[in-house]
């Protein structure tokens, strides 16, 4: 079964939930797959292999650095700890879990960039072959034979209820696998069957044996058995050529590198937009929005970005995993293409004259970016007045308008100014990009 992206946003969004009472502090707790670490230093290694033993040995799990302890604060790695987390060799690190672990402990690296500050994260899979045994003693922290669990956020050798469950379930998988086995080979006939292993491309048989060269076994694509695959196009593999007889064994040594990705929020869906910025992964931008406290936020800029038609980006979210209800207004926004222009009404009040002396202003560039209150609001309704043809005649200056109030006041905003803020930034998003997204699905 392939395993699924544990760096994926939705996962680092529930790692990095921030408290509403302070921004720097994370609602998330350590718990049977979570654990926090201020800093990370070699000399803490034995205790980073116990808990990712315990993590194989349960279900899988995050040792996430950068992260202070009781509270859990956003420091992230400075100096001299981020150089050793930065620099971490990947095969020395996996020499590491293999001299002292047995079975493999399958593991994966990343580091995250979130609001300047850099955190690394290091992803232990759920093993396939438990239990995951100490085979090298150091310390206090290993002893040889030792089998580590993961309670409750807490690391701990393995009490029997939970040994007892893993060699029951050991014992039950062989039994299946072997049962398969055997009704393969029986269908095949036992001269006619060969066994393949993986992880050397051996092939063996009573006819004899053959390798498969190291270089191709990354590309073969298993088709279940009576199917065919046409995902994608994705191409056949076909081997060519003359079979060599297998004289010895292929040391696979393990490749993986440091995966580095900046986490999405708000201010960078806001702010990306409107300084037109290009970004690796659009798409990231629109599931995010699914993510935050509202559906009115800039979309249509990376719908372009994208290359993709509206009802693709619709059927996208409709797969995004969110509790969050922003995720089903966001829907219901693109579906119904509500706009966010606003009239202002054809009455002499104070009110709706504000709007249209503001609007004058911006048309001539004259808006003081001090302006706060009530005429900041009036302000931002006034942009929402504009006609498309008048967004994008004075685009740029009226996105560093926005640009600059949003820096100034959106985090400590109220209510109604959060919200025109938003809607005004939606209604320019919606202006100048709403005519170029494709409505028609792509063949």
């Amino acid at each position: 079964m392939e395993k699924k992206d544990p760096f994926a946003q939705e996962n680092l969004n529930e790692i990095f939930k921030k408290s509403p009472m302070s921004s720097e502090r994370l609602l998330s707790r350590e718990s049977s797959c979570l654990e926090f670490k201020e800093s990370f230093g070699w000399s803490s290694l034995p205790k980073y292999l116990k808990t990712s033993a315990a993590y194989a040995n349960t279900k899988g799990g995050y040792i996430v650095f950068g992260i202070a302890n009781r509270p859990h604060l956003l420091r992230g790695l400075t100096g001299e700890n981020l150089n050793s987390f930065e620099n971490m060799d990947p095969e020395k690190m996996s020499n590491h879990f293999n001299e002292h672990f047995s079975p493999e402990i399958k593991w994966t690296i990343h580091e995250f960039e979130l609001e300047g500050k850099i955190f690394g994260l290091l992803y232990i899979y759920e093993s396939d072959d438990k239990p995951i045994v100490c085979i090298k003693e150091v310390g206090k922290e290993l002893k040889e034979c030792d089998i580590f669990y993961r309670y409750r956020g807490r690391t701990e050798r393995i009490k029997y209820p939970e040994l007892k469950m893993i060699l029951e379930s050991k014992r039950e998988n062989e039994q299946r696998l072997w049962m398969r086995h055997l009704e393969k080979i029986a269908r095949i006939g036992v001269r006619e069957a060969g066994i393949f292993d993986l992880h050397t491309g051996s092939v063996t048989g009573t006819g004899g044996s053959f390798l498969i060269d190291e270089s191709l076994l990354s590309q073969l694509s298993f088709i279940k058995e009576g199917e065919f695959s046409e995902i994608e196009g994705e191409p056949v593999l076909k081997l060519v050529g003359t079979l060599k007889p297998l004289s010895g064994m292929i040391n696979r040594k393990p490749v993986k590198h440091i995966i580095k990705t900046k986490g999405i929020r708000t201010s960078d869906i806001v702010l990306s937009m409107l300084g037109q910025e290009n970004m690796p992964d659009p798409k990231e931008y629109i599931k995010q929005i699914c993510f935050e406290t509202t559906a009115y936020l800039p979309v249509y800029y990376y719908i372009i970005k994208s290359g993709t038609a509206l009802p693709k980006i619709i059927e996208m979210l409709d797969g995004v995993i969110s509790r969050s209800p922003t995720r089903g207004k966001l829907i219901n926004r693109l579906k119904t293409l509500k706009t966010q222009q606003l009239p202002i009404p054809d009455v002499n009040t104070i009110s709706a004259n504000k709007k249209r002396e503001y609007k004058q202003m911006i048309l001539e560039r004259q808006i003081d970016e001090t302006v706060d209150g009530q005429n900041l609001i009036y302000c931002l309704q006034a942009i929402r007045n504009l006609q498309k043809d008048e967004v994008l005649f004075s685009s740029e200056y009226v996105r560093e308008l926005l640009r600059i109030w949003f820096n100034k006041h959106y985090a400590s905003a109220k209510g109604q100014l959060a919200d025109n803020l938003r809607r005004a930034i939606c209604w320019i998003d919606e202006a100048l990009y709403w005519d170029d997204c494709e409505t028609e699905i792509e063949p």
